[in-house]
Formats: C-alpha cells, structure tokens, sequence
C-alpha cells in the first residue's frame, strides 16, 4: 500500500516540534519559523512551499546526525578519535547553553566527513581542513560567554515581536518599548503600582487578559528559554 504523502501542514508541524528543544536550528532557520508563524498553511506561494519542504527534509538530515552524536558520546572515553572528541566539542553536546551558529555548521560538516565512506587518511585530512577555518578550540570556549548574551537577545526581540503580533499592536514597536520601560521605572520610582488589585484582576479574566497570559506562560515553559537554561 502507498505511502500518503505529507502535506504542507505536516511539515510545518515537524519543523515546530523540531525547533522546539533545538536553539541553533530556531536561530539558524528564523526566517522559516517567522514565516510559519506570520501565514497559515493555505495562503503559501509555491516558492514558500518549496522553502517549507526543504527546511523539512533538513530536519531529517538534522536527526541523523543527531542519533550519531549520541552515539559518539556512548563511547568508552578511551577509544574516542580525534575526529569523534572534535564533533562533540563543536556540536556542544551536554552543554546547556546552544552552540555558536558558525560551531553547529562546522559540527555537520565534520559529522559529513565523518559518515562518508572514504579512507581514514582521507578522512583525517579533511577534518583538518575543516578545523582550519576555525582558529582554534580555545576560540570555541571564548565565545560561549556571548552566544549566552545573543541569545537572550534574540529570545527577548522575539518573544516582543510575538506579543505585538498576538494582540495585532501597530505602534512604533521600539517606541513601544521605551513606553513599557518608562512605566516600570516610574512604578519603581514613586514605589507604587500604576493599577489596583481589581483592575488587575479585570484584565486577568477578560478575553486579552487570559491569552496574554497563555502566551506568557508557554513562554517561560520553552525550552529554549535562555533565562531558564542559564541558572546566574
């Protein structure tokens, strides 16, 4: 019997629950994720489809190298190549904080060389290859004090973008921000809450109220939350 095959949507609904536990790929794919977000299904050009498809079969591709990583990292210590300590420094396997975008694609790269079927001479000079592009491993360590910072940075913007898209907000989005800014500073300021407790509670029940805090809530459960990986 045939195989039906996927839709559009059914790849959509992979690719959200493959971003959703991997940081670098939301980053590296943003593009995609906004379109998906932006536009339902039905309203796709073919060009967007196309895109949509293509970001799908990576995500296979993805798991493939992923299953060969955890392999890896099941090795006894002492028989790990070079090859195989180089991918999992670069792919930061068990780390919490997500790798550097350049390190993840680097990671594949070697992970490519690694699967192929050539020579292990063959294989051991093009992983050099690769390492030369970057200075050093030392590098790789040094940056992971700002992947921390752009990541939350990113976090952050997106999680702003989102609300204003959520409640259909057309102001001056950075105006905006200095607006929300400027209230919680003169709460701080005259040390006293801009709105009462029944006001409060009126907002929480009315219909905007409730799924400001729905989108609030998924929020801080995300996975990729970086004010919840990074325990400072």
């Amino acid at each position: 019997m045939a195989r039906t095959a996927l839709t559009t949507q059914d790849h959509i609904i992979e690719i959200l629950n493959f971003a959703r536990e991997r940081a670098a790929f939301e980053r590296s794919h943003y593009d995609v994720i906004q379109l998906i977000e932006r536009k339902d299904s039905e309203y796709f050009n073919q060009k967007e489809k196309q895109l949509i498809r293509k970001t799908y079969l990576y995500t296979k591709i993805r798991k493939t190298y992923d299953n060969k990583i955890l392999f890896i990292s099941k090795k006894d210590p002492n028989s790990i190549t070079k090859i195989e300590r180089d991918i999992l420094d670069y792919s930061y396997f068990g780390e919490d904080i997500p790798p550097v975008l350049e390190h993840y694609f680097l990671a594949e790269k070697m992970l490519d060389n690694y699967m192929s079927k050539l020579p292990d001479n063959m294989k051991i000079k093009i992983h050099q290859n690769i390492l030369d592009t970057e200075d050093s491993l030392e590098k790789q360590k040094n940056t992971k004090k700002r992947n921390r910072e752009n990541h939350k940075k990113f976090f952050l913007g997106g999680t702003l973008l989102s609300l204003l898209k959520l409640n259909d907000v057309d102001d001056d989005q950075l105006n905006l921000l200095f607006k929300i800014i400027k209230l919680y500073l003169m709460q701080d300021y005259f040390n006293k809450e801009a709105f009462s407790d029944i006001e409060i509670n009126e907002f929480n029940i009315s219909d905007i109220g409730r799924e400001f805090n729905n989108k609030k809530n998924a929020t801080l459960l995300n996975l990729n939350n970086p004010f919840k990986i990074y325990d400072e």
